[in-house]
């Protein structure tokens, strides 16, 4: 009988974490199978730390979000195997907040008021992640926005409760631009611009870049989130005669377009992408790409890469992206921060796991990376290595398609405007100790 009790008691929680409702009241305590069995024999029961992963799981970042969650499940397991955190499990759940910011809204606040979830992670979607990290502040609750790369993100949308770690688009554009404009003598910058919040804010954030190395912006370019069809955009890029196309588009619409850019357009013009995930290279190996910036591949020969590629090719090595990306790689350092973070301090106190976060440093080893990585604790911006690459199309061995041209320290490629932001105080943030 109380067998039976304990498998019926584990099957409704995960039902209910699953379905996105409240835990019921008399399981909160007993969350996990081995809390369940410490209650059975008298023992102190452990609630489970519940992480959600909040990310696009449809529409065109589909793909992107499943590289995120590999990420942090990898990390969460790696802990799981050892024990936990502070001796709890740790269980990871999922939700799509979808595109709509509105809709992000609501998810967050649900997952926060109902669902009980300890922390957050994911976003993918830079206005979606705007969205649910100011819900997320409003109670307190950390947020680890692993990959979405708006430099607002870090000034205007960031809250003390929220992290950073993926690079944004000007801390690329700070190096690309100046590489493609070197190459030219009228300088003429056709900005291409995708009309959603990381794409404004991205293109925002190259305009000072583009005045400091001598160019001149003689157009934009706004193209719409869904991006139909790219033919009339590419049109209108052309018939303003630029030297230099500053791209800031997103997702699968990086795959639509550079299907349609004539390879003697890529000749002529410098076209530099402020990011490209592997995700938008790999699923379409015979599209061109011209110059981009990423924070990590997996061809890499740095410390510790080959031993990460080789435990997730193990696990997924048998799916469509069987090879990791920069964003896999993100979502895997991030949530492990944050994990250690909480067990460094010995709680789950937002307040004391938020200034752990501020001091985080990882050496280059740690990082898989070239240079060292700290957390700006003005801006919540993780400051890493940035890499310089170029896609070679290869439709026999796609994976073997991206080459790395070159490498930047953090102090290289840093956004001056994060000097700026202005986060709440620690005061004005509400205690959260899940």
């Amino acid at each position: 009988m109380l067998l039976r009790l304990l498998k019926n008691s584990v099957a409704l929680l995960f039902l209910a974490m699953v379905a996105g409702m409240p835990f019921p009241a008399d399981l909160i305590t007993g969350a996990s199978h081995a809390g369940l069995i410490s209650v059975a024999f008298g023992a102190q029961p452990t609630t489970p730390i519940v992480i959600a992963h909040v990310a696009p799981t449809t529409g065109r970042f589909s793909l992107h979000s499943e590289a995120d969650r590999r990420g942090v499940e990898m990390a969460i397991d790696e802990f799981n195997a050892r024990g936990g955190v502070l001796g709890r499990e740790i269980v990871l759940i999922s939700r799509d907040p979808t595109l709509d910011p509105g809709n992000a809204a609501t998810v967050a606040n649900e997952l926060i008021t109902k669902t009980r979830i300890g922390f957050m992670v994911g976003a993918i979607s830079s206005g979606v992640a705007a969205s649910m990290s100011a819900v997320c502040q409003k109670y307190g609750v950390i947020f680890i926005n692993t990959n979405s790369s708006a430099p607002s993100e870090a000034v205007e949308n960031a809250h003390r409760t929220k992290f950073v770690f993926d690079a944004n688009a000007a801390n690329y554009n700070r190096t690309l631009l100046k590489y493609a404009l070197s190459s030219h003598t009228s300088k003429r910058v056709v900005l291409l611009t995708e009309d959603d919040e990381w794409g404004r804010s991205s293109a925002a954030a190259s305009n000072p870049y583009i005045a400091e190395y001598g160019g001149a912006v003689v157009g934009e370019v706004m193209a719409p989130e869904t991006l139909p069809d790219p033919t009339g955009i590419i049109k209108q890029v052309s018939a303003l005669k630029p030297d230099v196309v500053a791209v800031n588009i997103s997702g699968d619409n990086q795959i639509k377009l550079f299907a349609q850019v004539a390879p003697e357009m890529l000749k002529k013009q410098s076209w530099v992408v402020g990011e490209v995930d592997w995700e938008d290279l790999y699923p379409a190996p015979g599209t061109p790409r011209p110059l981009f910036g990423m924070t990590w591949a997996w061809t890499l020969k740095t410390p510790g890469t080959a031993e990460f590629v080789a435990r997730y090719r193990k696990r997924y090595g048998h799916t469509r992206l069987d090879f990791p990306g920069h964003v896999t790689h993100a979502a895997y350092l991030a949530t492990k921060a944050l994990l250690n973070a909480i067990e460094r301090v010995g709680t789950t106190d937002n307040h004391a796991v938020i200034e752990e976060l501020e001091r985080y440093k990882a050496s280059a080893a740690e990082r898989m990376q070239d240079s060292a990585a700290f957390m700006d604790p003005i801006s919540h911006h993780l400051q890493q290595s940035t890499y310089i690459a170029t896609w070679h199309p290869r439709s026999d061995h796609p994976e073997l398609g991206l080459e790395i041209l070159g490498q930047l320290s953090p102090d290289q490629v840093r956004y001056t405007k994060e000097r700026s932001t202005r986060l709440e105080s620690l005061a004005d943030t509400p205690h959260y100790a899940p």
